[in-house]
């Protein structure tokens, strides 16, 4: 046998253990909660191993994990979450993307920004995972920003609040990159991001998502510092997020021809769903995620 046809039995037999895995997990009656809210979602067949790379603190509470996956047939969609199984660890995670899906294709890294918690997968991300730890992931979820030719030439409004931010920054990254490309289904659209959050320091990406503003002319952004006075800034607010800043970012968009997407606590989710629909956005143009 040859060391090609070798090295493919291996890599099948491997993701066969992988999927096994899974399937228990999915099956258990015992399962965790993130399997129990997604459990209808699709997932992608391919499961993969990922190694830590890096980590580092991005705000008090917020760890990001840069993973390495060296499976070529791993992909996601800019917005999609992982299953995250870990090792020793009974529950399954469920974390969203936070890079885009060219960092993936291009590097093979993917990073994710978990908040503390006292949930199992997070609690080990914060207390014990560390550079060269190894878990199992699979691709899921239906919300997502993919513009193709029949979807592409369409405006993008982003709502985060909280973490929920995670899978918007990806989905904003995307749509930068594909203004870049030759045969882009973006070119002359816009995409504006309202982003709240409890104080300055908790609104992850802050600096990056500043950069992209300032330098990317069809980009803008409005950041919100809900409870704690923040640094004087042309980007922050201190205030929650209300209805007249939503219509306000509407205005500078074509609101007929504008898909928004939502992410953060429900009564956030359900708050920005209402601001959007009065303002007259057609509600299968509104897409959400709840963060738990």
């Amino acid at each position: 046998m040859s060391i090609g046809v070798s090295l493919k039995c291996c890599l099948l037999f491997q993701r066969r253990i992988l999927l096994k895995r899974f399937l228990r997990k999915m099956s258990d009656s015992t399962r965790s909660d993130h399997l129990q809210r997604t459990v209808t979602k699709p997932r992608n067949d391919v499961i993969v191993e990922a190694k830590v790379s890096e980590m580092k603190d991005i705000s008090s509470a917020v760890k990001l994990l840069k993973l390495h996956v060296a499976d070529k047939n791993f992909s996601f969609k800019a917005g999609q979450w992982v299953d995250m199984f870990i090792p020793g660890v009974d529950t399954v995670g469920g974390f969203s993307m936070c890079s885009p899906p060219h960092l993936l294709t291009e590097t093979g890294m993917l990073h994710l920004a978990i908040k503390y918690s006292t949930h199992p997968p997070a609690l080990w991300i914060h207390t014990k995972c560390c550079v060269g730890s190894q878990v199992t992931m699979r691709v899921g979820g239906d919300f997502y920003y993919s513009p193709g030719p029949n979807t592409g030439h369409r405006d993008l409004l982003l709502l985060a609040g909280g973490v929920g931010v995670n899978p918007l920054y990806s989905m904003l990254q995307h749509f930068v990159y594909c203004q870049g490309k030759e045969e882009s289904f973006v070119k002359g659209r816009s995409a504006h991001m309202l982003y709240s959050a409890r104080n300055e320091t908790e609104l992850i990406f802050k600096d990056d998502l500043e950069n992209i503003a300032e330098s990317v002319s069809n980009v803008s952004l409005n950041l919100y510092s809900s409870r704690e006075k923040s640094t004087p800034s042309r980007f922050v607010r201190d205030s929650r997020i209300y209805a007249n800043d939503v219509h306000a970012a509407l205005s500078k968009l074509d609101i007929k021809q504008t898909d928004v997407y939502l992410c953060g606590p429900l009564p956030f989710i359900e708050d920005m769903r209402s601001h959007c629909t009065a303002a007259g956005v057609p509600s299968d143009s509104v897409h959400y995620e709840q963060w738990w």
